[in-house]
């Protein structure tokens, strides 16, 4: 059983988070008013340039205790995530580097770090990992390939 904030600094809380990332992530909001619930795009940049990828954060109850839950939406070639939708992630600040100092805003910056520097020494996708360190033609061609296939504007904007 995890802690949990007191419902008036649980709700104080909440509408931090919004504050936040309302004012420093532009392709965030939360949905339909629920603000444990907050769906957006990250877009991609370097080797992921061009690709929109669709991301949802649901904030569980134990939360700041607990990393919120994030939902990769859609399909990338990456060494840190799984090849499936939704994808697993390989990120640390959502298991053991999370502290309850950390904001909703944080994680996703985080997120945008690991997609755009991929890290093959700490893999979940192990064959990504192979392409980037051994083959980067190949790997390179799979990312842009996947962008085409999943990581368009028009895909990840679709609510």
């Amino acid at each position: 059983m995890h802690a949990e904030l007191p419902e008036p600094l649980w709700h104080k809380r909440l509408a931090l988070e919004y504050k936040l990332v309302h004012e420093h992530e532009p392709l965030f909001d939360v949905v339909e008013g629920d603000l444990t619930h907050y769906q957006g795009v990250l877009v991609g940049s370097g080797i992921y340039e061009g690709g929109y990828f669709k991301v949802e954060i649901l904030i569980p109850r134990s939360f700041p205790y607990t990393p919120p839950d994030v939902v990769w939406w859609t399909r990338i070639w990456h060494p840190n995530f799984t090849d499936e939708v939704p994808a697993r992630i390989c990120e640390s600040i959502l298991k053991e580097d999370w502290s309850p100092s950390l904001h909703v805003i944080t994680l996703i910056e985080a997120l945008r770090n690991l997609l755009n520097n991929p890290n093959p020494e700490d893999p979940l996708n192990t064959l990504a990992a192979m392409e980037m360190k051994f083959k980067p033609e190949v790997f390179k061609a799979r990312v842009r390939q996947y962008i085409e296939l999943f990581a368009k504007p028009e895909q990840a904007l679709i609510r």
